[in-house]
């Protein structure tokens, strides 16, 4: 945990109420981190919490990109600052491997339609909301008018078929 103080992790554990935990730590690890429109990245994780409804599932949404994005941050840090099981797995589930070779696109979008398989697959339709919510922001229209050409390709390329799948799942199995 190099990226916090001890001051800052004493404050992190103090807090009783995960998702004021979650929301000061990602306000901490995200601080100086733009998203590719350059607007501050905290505000993707504010508004797939938003998107969510269960207290674990919106706590999960704050912290869905920190093990992913924060270097040298991990799921053994969640769990020390506090944050539950469940809230740990729903992280996990959406939390794409790291990679110890490059891959071309096509070999990304592979690997990509198998980690949602595999989300689909579990069950766990807080998993699938999670991920539901997280791509319905990516691929957000108003968001992705901000970025050039090329780039809103490349994610509608990536997100496409992948958020049809979800939104699919969850569809025939919220009753």
């Amino acid at each position: 945990m190099n990226h916090l103080s001890e001051l800052q992790i004493q404050k992190l554990l103090k807090l009783s109420d995960e998702y004021e935990r979650a929301l000061y730590l990602v306000s901490i690890l995200f601080a100086n981190k733009k998203d590719k429109a350059g607007l501050p990245y905290i505000n993707h994780l504010i508004r797939v919490s938003i998107n969510v409804n269960e207290k674990n599932t919106k706590v999960a949404a704050l912290l869905h990109d920190t093990v992913e994005d924060i270097e040298n941050f991990t799921f053994d840090d969640l769990k020390a600052l506090g944050f539950n099981e469940e809230v740990i797995s729903l992280v996990k589930w959406v939390t794409k491997d790291k990679y110890d070779k490059e891959y071309t696109q096509e070999e990304k979008k592979e690997i990509y339609h198998k980690k949602i398989t595999s989300i689909i697959e579990s069950g766990n339709i807080e998993a699938v909301r999670l991920k539901y919510a997280d791509m319905s922001d990516n691929f957000d229209e108003e968001r992705l008018s901000r970025l050039d050409i090329d780039t809103q390709n490349k994610l509608k390329n990536k997100y496409a078929n992948e958020i049809i799948r979800l939104e699919k799942y969850l569809k025939e199995n919220i009753l």
